[in-house]
């Protein structure tokens, strides 16, 4: 457990000097495209939706540049650390960023000054799962491929997200809200589901990654 909470703390000291820059940016941009954009105001699924995997994502870049800047994978992997806690460590992060970030939206919804639209429990869980489902891809290729390989859909992610806000028109909005609604299925049902689904992305993300990690070579 030390060793799995050492790699966590590491990675969010690799990017320090950006946390509190994240963290403002988190606060003001949903506020900011919520008076721009009216349809928000009634929902805030889909900024919220879009503003996680945006923060998720370059919280993950930015750590992936610091390592690959200071060679800390192959620090690591000269060190007795087992594969899977690296795995994991890299989920936690992305997981920590997803709760704090809903934190602040959440808090945000709850000002009517902001004008930031409401959230309900199921999009959130749905967020997670999406979020969850993507990492759990995206890791074991970060690994694989390696970052400069993947640089390009990095760069796509970061740069486009804040351009899709805009661009996605409002009927679409309407659509993707009234097909996430579980109100004819029971909150027991949708967690437990949920629960399970997790466990098997983030089962089969740690067993692949440490099979890509265990046949590379430093």
């Amino acid at each position: 457990m030390k060793s799995l909470i050492n790699l966590v703390k590491k990675d969010f000291l690799q990017i320090k000097k950006y946390i509190i820059v994240m963290l403002l940016f988190s606060i003001i941009a949903p506020i900011f495209i919520s008076f721009r954009t009216p349809e928000f105001q009634a929902n805030g699924f889909l900024l919220y939706m879009l503003l996680i995997f945006m923060l998720t994502f370059m919280t993950y870049h930015m750590i992936s540049i610091e390592e690959m800047k200071h060679k800390g994978m192959i620090y690591i992997q000269t060190t007795p650390m087992p594969n899977h806690l690296i795995a994991l460590s890299k989920i936690i992060v992305v997981t920590i960023v997803f709760f704090i970030i809903t934190g602040i939206f959440v808090s945000l919804s709850k000002l009517d000054i902001t004008k930031v639209g409401s959230i309900e429990q199921s999009e959130v869980l749905v967020t997670f799962l999406l979020v969850e489902l993507f990492f759990s891809i995206y890791v074991p290729l970060t690994f694989k491929l390696g970052y400069v390989k993947l640089q390009i859909v990095s760069a796509s992610v970061i740069f486009l997200t804040p351009f899709l806000i805009g661009l996605i028109p409002k009927k679409l909005s309407n659509s993707i809200f009234t097909f996430l609604k579980f109100n004819n299925i029971s909150n027991s049902i949708l967690y437990i589901t949920s629960l399970l689904i997790l466990i098997t992305l983030i089962s089969i993300s740690i067993k692949t990654t440490c099979l890509i990690l265990n046949n590379k070579e430093y």
